[in-house]
């Protein structure tokens, strides 16, 4: 089990301006990997209401479960993670249920059982950079595509700083940009 405290920030990208920040910072189509989360919640939301999220993260062989759970600010959540076997993926993945409540890291949600609601497959690449770490993503769910720019850090000030400095250099507009968890439930409550 790991539980560590993540500073990013994020911004919703059009799909030139991906291109165009790929190019700047030199990545290629061969520095994305590919991973898939599972979200999972109760069928009313209430893990979406409390601003948390629990994922099942499939990363090839690599099987994660994570909890993320607001941190100090707005930039800032709580995740506690556990790896799992490969049994226990393909048991929560056919059941599309999980109790988190069997895992002794997730005891603090109440709720007994929680739903699969679907998956979010993503391309991503990343290097560090000043300050941080620069991610880039391409996520499919739900019959949408979009992409992302995040910069992961290690503190707020310094981190914010970079990422505007970052966006301005490639003539990117801030915009507000929900976490994926959040675009994807908004996305199932929609359907």
């Amino acid at each position: 089990m790991t539980i560590q405290k993540e500073i990013e920030f994020k911004n919703l990208l059009e799909k030139k301006e991906f291109e165009r920040l790929c190019k700047g910072v030199g990545i290629t189509s061969n520095d994305f990997h590919s991973q898939t989360n599972t979200y999972f919640d109760t069928v009313d939301f209430k893990l979406r209401d409390a601003y948390m999220g629990f994922r099942l993260r499939v990363k090839g062989e690599h099987s994660e479960l994570t909890l993320k759970a607001p941190g100090e600010n707005l930039h800032t959540m709580i995740e506690t993670t556990r790896r799992i076997s490969t049994q226990e993926r393909n048991e929560i993945l056919r059941a599309d249920t999980i109790s988190p409540s069997m895992y002794e890291e997730f005891k603090q949600i109440e709720h007994a059982t929680l739903k699969a609601f679907g998956s979010l497959r993503t391309n991503r690449a990343e290097i560090p950079c000043e300050n941080g770490l620069l991610v880039l993503d391409q996520s499919e769910y739900l019959g949408h595509t979009d992409y992302e720019v995040e910069f992961e850090a290690t503190d707020v000030v310094s981190g914010q700083r970079s990422f505007l400095a970052l966006l301005e250099k490639f003539e990117i507009p801030k915009r507000n940009t929900p976490k994926k968890i959040a675009r994807f439930m908004n996305a199932a409550k929609l359907k």
